[in-house]
């Protein structure tokens, strides 16, 4: 665990992330024409190794894809949106329709998951911006796939193999169309940017404590 941040700090990051998906679920809900709902249950901040142990444990060791952006402002990095392969395909799936063939829908998968995943970083960050009152620019997202190293791993800084940086890993449930899918949202920094991304969590919170 990552030890430069407070219970208090830790449990202001869960409502700001919670905020954040908020935004994220009304856009996506625009785009499936459906309610969707989105929460996060927890946040851990991790190591990458930390991080890839617990993601390779969730996922049982199988493939995941995932939506990688990056980021940069008072604080820079990668964000990712990641599902279990199997549950990625459920949810383009019941994006593009049921009756989409599943030899068609793997070749939809990537553009599909790009788009949600699109929507989805773009909200919490601007939704994270808004609320801690600091710029952040994001890039256009990637497409990733492979088992939890290998996706954390291409967010690794400067080829370091993840030395000195921290992973925000956060659960994240959906209940979309009727089905729920669980996917997870990383947060890749280096120890710079995380103290940064730190201290603005606590000017919000002291704003908060203020009135």
């Amino acid at each position: 665990m990552i030890d430069f941040i407070g219970e208090t700090e830790r449990d202001a990051v869960t409502e700001l992330l919670n905020i954040a998906i908020g935004h994220a679920a009304a856009s996506l809900s625009q785009l499936v024409e459906d309610e969707v709902h989105l929460s996060v249950p927890f946040v851990d901040f991790l190591t990458p190794a930390q991080a890839a142990t617990r993601l390779e444990q969730e996922t049982q060791g199988a493939d995941s894809v995932a939506v990688r952006q990056h980021f940069r402002g008072h604080f820079q990095g990668d964000i990712l949106l990641i599902f279990p392969e199997k549950r990625s395909l459920d949810l383009v799936r019941h994006m593009l329709g049921d009756e989409v063939p599943l030899d068609q829908l793997t070749e939809l998968e990537q553009e599909a998951l790009l788009e949600v995943g699109n929507i989805i970083l773009n909200a919490c960050l601007g939704s994270l911006a808004n609320q801690l009152h600091t710029p952040v620019e994001g890039s256009l997202p990637t497409y990733v796939r492979g088992r939890g190293a290998r996706i954390l791993d291409a967010c690794t800084i400067g080829g370091t193999g993840g030395q000195g940086e921290m992973v925000m890993f956060l659960h994240v449930d959906f209940s979309l169309l009727k089905k729920d899918v669980h996917g997870y949202l990383a947060f890749v920094m280096d120890i710079l940017s995380a103290k940064h991304f730190v201290e603005a969590v606590q000017a919000y919170v002291a704003a908060q404590l203020a009135g």
